[in-house]
């Protein structure tokens, strides 16, 4: 057969464009593209906003003073107790805003650390279990480069030896955990996606193979070569594989454009925004695509050329 131009039809010995599953691959592509795009898309998301998240948390740390039980019948010990906790808090403060570790030190206001304590408590006694209990008080610090947070705790503790000193160590660990577990799962999700492209493309091939088995004995009686044969089962199964993916591609695009409005609509709070680097944009549009190409065209190749090797 005459080499074709890549822009002309490709032409067959073999009527592949008729009869049943003419454009199963193509479907099976499609879908194939579109489940792995989306997952590499959700992939790259929670990648994101868990960098964005450990970025946040790894430069800060939380000092935590819980406030003295104030006798009731004895306002004035109270008051001097109360005086004396606030002086304490003060200083501090004052040594973490002159500490060359700290960039910055922030007393959080009552409110704050209500709202902090709020979703743990029933909604219904709310109210009166924060107003009953003592609240505690708490310095948000954000730590300079290169900070000895060792050093640091340890001259906290000096002043305020009942400080709690959080470094955020349990949340950086659970976010990773997080991170990992949801990467492998989707790692996973696309290795079973492919295999059962493979296998679906394997099967129509060999189906087709039986539907043209009068015209293939024909070719290979004649002469013609199994390679010679192979490559219009490939080229046939590429063109409906390179229709598939981009149809796939376009779809998840869409998709993805239709849960970014939702995720904006949304409370920020709620649900992360899917912001992507244009370098994952362009291997969001690619590499699904291609992969599947590759896929199709190896799966086509391997299972015409162990079909004609059992011809006589």
């Amino acid at each position: 057969m005459s080499r074709k131009h890549f822009n002309k039809k490709y032409t067959y010995d073999i009527s592949l464009d008729e009869g049943a599953g003419a454009r199963m691959v193509s479907w099976v592509t499609g879908l194939m593209v579109f489940f792995a795009t989306l997952t590499l898309a959700l992939n790259f998301s929670l990648s994101t906003v868990a960098n964005a998240w450990m970025t946040s948390l790894s430069g800060t740390l939380t000092v935590e003073m819980k406030s003295p039980l104030l006798p009731q019948n004895d306002k004035t010990a109270a008051a001097k107790q109360q005086q004396k906790f606030q002086a304490t808090v003060e200083n501090v403060l004052s040594f973490l805003e002159k500490s060359p570790s700290v960039g910055k030190a922030r007393l959080m206001t009552s409110p704050e650390v209500k709202g902090l304590i709020e979703p743990w408590l029933g909604q219904s006694d709310q109210n009166t279990a924060l107003d009953a209990i003592p609240l505690p008080t708490l310095i948000d610090v954000k730590l300079a480069p290169g900070a000895n947070i060792a050093q640091l705790t340890k001259n906290i503790r000096t002043i305020e030896p009942s400080a709690l000193v959080d470094r955020q160590s349990s949340t950086l660990n659970n976010v990773k955990t997080l991170a990992d577990t949801a990467t492998l799962f989707m790692v996973i999700l696309t290795g079973i996606i492919a295999l059962l492209a493979v296998v679906t493309i394997a099967g129509i091939v060999r189906s087709k193979m039986l539907i043209h088995k009068s015209e293939v004995e024909t070719l290979h009686l004649i002469g013609a070569s199994d390679e010679y044969i192979a490559r219009q089962f490939r080229q046939h199964t590429l063109r409906g594989t390179l229709k598939g993916a981009t149809f796939g591609v376009i779809c998840t695009l869409l998709t993805l454009l239709a849960l970014g409005h939702v995720t904006h609509a949304a409370a920020s709070g709620v649900l992360p925004q899917m912001n992507l680097m244009p370098a994952q944009w362009a291997m969001l549009v690619t590499l699904p695509a291609l992969t599947g190409c590759v896929i199709a065209h190896l799966t086509a190749q391997a299972s015409v050329l162990r079909e004609l090797a059992k011809l006589p």
